[in-house]
C-alpha cells in the first residue's frame, strides 16, 4: 500500500512539473515582443469595465470570473497555438494560465505584474470596448 501511495505521489508530482512547463510568466518587455507574432492568441481576463478603461491592442475579452463564458471562449482556441494573458496585476491571469494549461494548452504566457505593470513600463492601451469600432490610443 505504502509503494501504491508513494507511486500515485510521484506521477501527481510529474503531471504537475509537466503543466508548469506549460505556462510561464514573463515582463511586459518580453510580452510586447511576443504578441506581435502571427498566431498569438492574446487574452485579457479582466472584467468588461476593467477593459473598457485600457485594453492591449488586439486582446479579446475573456472574463475569468464568468467562469461558464470563459470556457465556453476558450474551448475555441487552438491549443497548439501560443497563449498570452493578463489581467490588472497578474493574479486573475496566473489563474487563468494554469487552467488554460491543465486544459492541453501547450503554451500559455501570462503578463507579469499585469496591465499595471504593462503601464508602469510606458507600454500603450486602447480605451472603449471591442464592439464600439474604433478606440482611441493612450500611453501611460
Amino acid at each position: 500500500m505504502k509503494r501504491v501511495l508513494l507511486s500515485i505521489a510521484l506521477l501527481c508530482a510529474l503531471s504537475l512539473s509537466v503543466l508548469a512547463q506549460n505556462k510561464s510568466n514573463v515582463k511586459a518587455d518580453e510580452f510586447d515582443k511576443k504578441i506581435g507574432h502571427k498566431g498569438v492568441q492574446l487574452l485579457d481576463v479582466r472584467r468588461p469595465a476593467e477593459y473598457e478603461e485600457g485594453h492591449i491592442k488586439g486582446s479579446t475579452l475573456t472574463n475569468w470570473e464568468d467562469k461558464a463564458s470563459f470556457e465556453e471562449h476558450t474551448r475555441h482556441l487552438d491549443r497548439d497555438k501560443p497563449v498570452y494573458v493578463y489581467c490588472r496585476s497578474g493574479k486573475r491571469s496566473s489563474d487563468a494560465a494554469t487552467f488554460l494549461s491543465e486544459q492541453g494548452f501547450k503554451n500559455v504566457v501570462n503578463l507579469e505584474g499585469g496591465i499595471l505593470g504593462w503601464k508602469q513600463e510606458g507600454k500603450q492601451v486602447e480605451t472603449g470596448s471591442e464592439s464600439q469600432g474604433a478606440a482611441s490610443v493612450s500611453k501611460h
